[in-house]
Formats: C-alpha cells, structure tokens, sequence
C-alpha cells in the first residue's frame, strides 16, 4: 500500500511579484460632451492611470469626424506624458486649433481619441494589438480609445416616442435572414441632456435568433441613443455576451427613422422606425 505525503509548505513555483506585467493604461473618463453653448467651459477630461507602473509615456492621438459622419481628418498628436495618474482635459478650442477651423465649424464634430503605450521596456501596446483582450469588456476601462462630441441642445420632441418597429436582418450563426420582423419600440428620455433611453437595441431580432433557441433570456436589450447636433446614434450598449451594439439613424422625408446598426461580433440589422 503506497503512502501519499503532501507538504503544507511546498514553496510557490511562481512568484507573482516577479512575473512581467504586461504594458496597460485605463482611462476614467469625465465629461466627454463639450457643450457649443460653453465652449470654454465644458472640456473632454478624465483621468488615466497605469496600474503596473510600466509605462514610460502615453501619446494622446485624436482625428475629427465631421459631416455627420461623412468626413474625417487623419490622427493628430494632441500630447504625450510620462506621469501617472494624469488628469486629462482638452477645450474646444484647443481642439478647434489642432484641426485649423472655427469654433462653429465644430459643432456637430465627434473627436475620436486613439492613445498609444511605450513601455520601459520599449515595447508599444495600442488597442490594435490589445484588440482581442479589450473587446467587448467595457468594465476594464480601458485608455487606448474614446470619443467626445461638441453637442448642440437636444430637441427631445424629434426622437421621444412609441415606434413600431419593421427590421432586416442578418446574424452569422444563422443560415436564414429575417425579413419584416416586427417590435414595438419606445425611445424616452433618460434625465440626461442629449442622451435617451431605446427599449431594445436590437429591435427583436435577439429574441428571433437567439432567445428561441435557448441561448440568451426572452426579453429586450436597453440601449442608449446620444443625439450630437441633430445626428442620432446608439452608443455602446452591451448584449448578453458582453458584445457591444451599435446603430445610426436617419431621419427620413416621411418622418421615420432608418437604424442601421448591428454588434461588434457581426449581427447586422435595418430597421425602420414609424411613431405610432
């Protein structure tokens, strides 16, 4: 009969406190509006921190996306540091200066930040090659990609209200699109500027794919919808898999909304809106 002797001190073969942290930067974002009634007084901030202490400097990139969403600039420098925690804050105006256009010509104008980390090692980590670990997990907060906007007073009569619902759609897992399907959907305000409430981000086709076989809860998928000067947009709500969701609406002659949108793993969807 064998005897099977266990230590209760057998040392650690790994000791964390030795092992390599890989290079990560979050960002704690502030206000990310600028108000085009307060320019001065409504920066984009936030604070960026890096919890392992491993980066020698952050590069701070943006690009300017105007036309409503037609046109856009290549990435600019916008700054580097080199200290952590770093509280971060840029005025229209200074953004207005980058890009080499008026104040008013900015309104309406998204700013997408795209930030690179150099470490003491030299190695670079950016949300390209982070890709695969970020996506998908907004909770970690992550400082290599964000948006602004400068906003204009939200009109709440353009898009509060009770639709019906008409969407196509394709999902990757399955062979079959849909076509017609129906929902009724309501658009609310949320008590915050600019910012309303949609009752599903998805317009039904989840619980058409997926909720009917099993793999995710019947039910809707609550979403956010920001409106920057007059162009609506479902901004980052996330799904059952931590998949996050988007959507464009345009405003149609008749006074519908078309929504194209879809999730970051290739749901794609068109729906159109009619008030009831």
């Amino acid at each position: 009969m064998g005897l099977l002797v266990y230590a209760c001190e057998t040392p650690m073969l790994i000791n964390p406190e030795e092992v390599e942290k890989g290079l990560y930067v979050t960002f704690v974002p502030g206000n990310m509006n600028i108000n085009s009634g307060d320019i001065a007084g409504t920066p984009i901030t936030g604070a960026f921190d890096n919890p392992s202490s491993n980066v020698a400097s952050h590069d701070v990139y943006v690009k300017r996306v105007y036309d409503r969403g037609e046109s856009e600039t290549e990435y600019m420098l916008l700054e580097s540091f080199d200290v952590f925690p770093y509280d971060f804050s840029v005025t229209g105006d200074e953004l207005a200066a980058l890009f080499d256009v008026s104040i008013d010509e900015t309104f309406g104008s998204f700013y997408h930040f795209n930030c690179r980390a150099t470490g003491k090692n030299g190695q670079v980590a950016d949300y390209d090659n982070l890709h695969n670990d970020l996506i998908g997990s907004a909770e970690q907060l992550q400082g290599f990609r964000f948006q602004g906007a400068v906003v204009c007073p939200s009109d709440p009569e353009t898009i509060v209200g009770t639709y019906t619902s008409v969407t196509s759609s394709v999902f990757p897992d399955f062979a079959d699109p849909v076509e017609g399907l129906t929902k009724t959907i309501t658009i609310s305000e949320s008590g915050e500027e600019g910012f309303y409430t949609i009752s599903d981000f998805t317009f039904g086709t989840y619980d058409h794919f997926y909720a009917a076989v099993g793999w995710c809860p019947v039910g809707d998928w609550e979403g956010t919808v920001q409106d920057v000067c007059g162009t609506f947009f479902i901004t980052n709500p996330f799904d059952f898999w931590g998949e996050a969701g988007y959507g464009d609406f345009t405003l149609n002659d008749d006074g519908t909304f078309t929504v194209v949108g879809g999730t970051i793993y290739g749901e794609s969807w068109t729906a159109v809106l009619t008030k009831q």
